[in-house]
């Protein structure tokens, strides 16, 4: 199956990080342990794609009450992403570490997120605080199947998430705009399945894995503010986001012996986000575009080596368009 598979995962998409890992014992163990470490492996960079900076790009405040809503299309790139090519070597069937290489590539991410307001707040004369906006987000993959890589959302391929944000400050002609977000954005629930390499030696063997039932879920808390400056505008941001994820992992060596393991996948992480923006009013729409970074945090160090620590900062670009009414 090679690299492609990572590839098509990703594409799909200060604290400790806990990582639960165990495969059953015998022949097919490290293929096993292979794909369970793939799942703890790509999180943080699923989640990163998923969650990225703000909840609505562009926005300055609260929206101001009922009756008026916002509604931003975008797409986030982790830029320092790393794929594990599993794919690329068999599985060793003396349940020793394999040593893997990983591949440098964007982990991409393509969102709609809407905000529809309904509380104005309290009128203090030249601002208000206090508003609140509903958020919701919505997240579409879909099935797919090339060769021997099969994909296939198990709930659905849409996945919805929601969120509030509340207006700390609205954006006056001296004075920024600032609020506070809670949002959930999750991918849907998928199952995949790829192969190994042919075997290539005493001790290694061509097998199969599986990811069943995996799930990525991010929670994201924003604090925001946001100032226009006549066609364009600034933002500075700073947040906290959890990971949970979660699979039942397999793998079954084929040949030239045959035996099978399976394991459950579980990792929960919390890592700071910072970032900062600049949008460009065109009257009907804005176009916007962050740059941040996600840090901190730990995670339980994989059994195979895949090259890069799990745990390493990464970097990411949000763009887009906003419309708001």
């Amino acid at each position: 199956m090679k690299a492609r598979f990572v590839m098509i995962v990703a594409v799909s998409a200060a604290a400790s990080g806990v990582a639960g890992a165990q495969c059953g014992a015998g022949v097919a163990q490290q293929g096993c342990q292979a794909a369970l470490d793939l799942v703890n492996y790509m999180t943080p960079q699923l989640a990163t794609a998923i969650a990225g900076g703000s909840p609505t790009l562009a926005q300055s405040g609260a929206l101001g009450g009922l009756g008026r809503f916002a509604l931003s299309i975008r797409g986030t790139g982790v830029m320092n992403g790393a794929f594990p090519n599993i794919g690329d070597k068999p599985f060793l069937t003396n349940s020793a570490a394999q040593t893997y290489t990983s591949k440098d590539a964007v982990v991409p991410g393509v969102g709609v997120d809407f905000s529809v307001g309904i509380w104005k707040g309290v009128n203090l004369g030249a601002t208000h605080v206090g508003g609140i906006d509903a958020l919701v987000s919505a997240l579409y993959l879909p099935d797919v199947s090339e060769g021997d890589i099969s994909i296939k959302a198990n709930d659905g391929n849409l996945k919805l998430g929601y969120g509030i944000r509340v207006g700390v400050l609205d954006e006056s002609i001296i004075t920024p705009g600032v609020y506070i977000s809670y949002l959930q954005r999750d991918l849907p629930t998928v199952s995949l399945t790829g192969e190994s390499s042919a075997a290539s030696g005493a001790g290694t063997a061509t097998g199969t894995f599986a990811l069943n039932d995996f799930s990525v879920k991010t929670t994201a808390i924003r604090l925001v503010a946001q100032k226009s400056l006549l066609i364009f505008g600034l933002s500075l941001g700073v947040g906290q986001d959890s990971y949970k994820s979660s699979a039942r992992v397999s793998a079954a060596v084929t040949s030239p012996i045959a035996g099978s393991s399976t394991g459950v996948a579980s990792l929960n992480m919390t890592r700071t986000n910072v970032f900062g923006g600049v949008s460009f009013n065109f009257f009907v729409f804005k176009l916007a575009v962050e740059a941040g970074q996600v840090s901190g945090g730990s995670i339980k160090k994989t059994v195979n080596d895949f090259g890069k620590p799990a745990s390493d900062s990464r970097n990411y670009v949000s763009g887009g368009l906003r419309f708001a009414f």
